[in-house]
């Protein structure tokens, strides 16, 4: 079997990120199997035998080496979606160690372009998953949300991630990233300590230090830990390569501050209202990982600044991607 590079240029499936095995007979290719990596959740899109060579266990073994490939890319789990009732389809990956699952809110675009293709109007179809490793242990990380009051309302300041990063590739995100070894505990706000105490992230003090570091790198703002309010934790889903323990601190812009784009992992940031936002999803111009998009419906319902820094909802961390605004209660 050979992998295959990513696609040229108008070959729209080649060129989402993943890879492609190729079985062959001499020069002749025989069959394949497509697996798209969305975020480092790994999705088993097409397993194809030609016909002339079907019912010799070569589906078997394409399904074999592509496992094989997502454990050696850090992947844990596969999943796919199939037909439920035709024979060779998910009768022999339930056949292999696959069982019914939910499909994870990062691969729904798989089911809108099944829809927009036919395929769910041609038959019923499941989803399926298989457990290949060990999960991927998530990592801390903090991301901060800079408010300010606009003309029309509420603002935050976001970025747009670069189409070329390995997590989030395209997406708006808020500033922030992973907690690193070289940041030291320091003194923070007694309630600093209370909002994160149902949480399994590192000390306050050491997630305030890499919020300040990171809004420094990335946005060429000085903050302080009492310019943060803690306001939730998300925890990516077991399954991908890449996991996050994300602790989410809401700030208020304050006079003389210049928030701006100071990072390459982005390729332009600016002030929008919560709202726009969800619009721009909602019409498919930007692309927004759950947790923003849980966010921005919260402080789209908030009026101003002072009514988001005064909410201080209690937190407790969110062990699934569900999108959904949870009712919180104030701590």
């Amino acid at each position: 079997m050979i992998a295959l590079p990513p696609g040229e240029p108008g070959h729209t499936d080649r060129d989402l990120p993943g890879f492609v095995l190729v079985a062959t007979e001499g020069d002749q290719p025989i069959g394949f199997a497509h697996v798209l990596d969305f975020d480092g959740r790994f999705h088993l899109e097409q397993l194809s035998v030609h016909p002339r060579w079907q019912r010799q266990g070569l589906g078997r073994r394409l399904l074999v080496a592509a496992e094989r490939a997502i454990v050696e890319r850090g992947g844990s789990v596969v999943t796919l979606r199939t037909f439920a009732d035709v024979p060779w389809n998910a009768p022999f990956y339930r056949l292999h160690g696959y069982t019914t699952a939910d499909l994870p809110i990062a691969l729904m675009p798989l089911i809108e372009a099944e829809q927009r293709i036919g395929l769910l109007a041609a038959g019923r179809r499941v989803t399926l998953a298989k457990q290949l490793a060990d999960d991927v242990p998530p990592r801390p990380a903090v991301s901060v949300l800079p408010l300010r009051d606009g003309s029309d309302g509420l603002e935050v300041f976001v970025q747009y991630r670069a189409a070329t990063m390995d997590f989030a590739a395209g997406a708006v995100v808020f500033p922030g990233g992973r907690v690193d070894a070289g940041d030291r505990p320091i003194a923070v706000p007694d309630d600093h300590l209370d909002a994160w105490a149902a949480t399994q992230l590192p000390a306050a003090g050491v997630l305030a230090a890499a919020a300040i570091r990171e809004v420094a790198e990335e946005c060429g703002v000085a903050m302080s830990p009492g310019d943060m309010v803690p306001w939730d934790d998300w925890v990516t889903p077991p399954g991908g390569r890449r996991r996050f323990d994300v602790a989410f601190y809401l700030s208020a812009a304050r006079p003389g501050q210049r928030w701006r784009n100071t990072t390459s992992e982005a390729i332009d940031a600016g002030w929008r209202r919560p709202a726009d936002l969800l619009q721009d999803a909602a019409e498919g111009t930007v692309r927004l990982m759950p947790p923003t998009r849980a966010l921005l419906v919260e402080l789209a319902s908030l009026p101003d600044v002072a009514a988001a820094l005064a909410a201080k909802p209690a937190i407790v961390p969110v062990l699934n991607d569900a999108d959904k605004v949870r009712p919180r209660a104030s701590r």
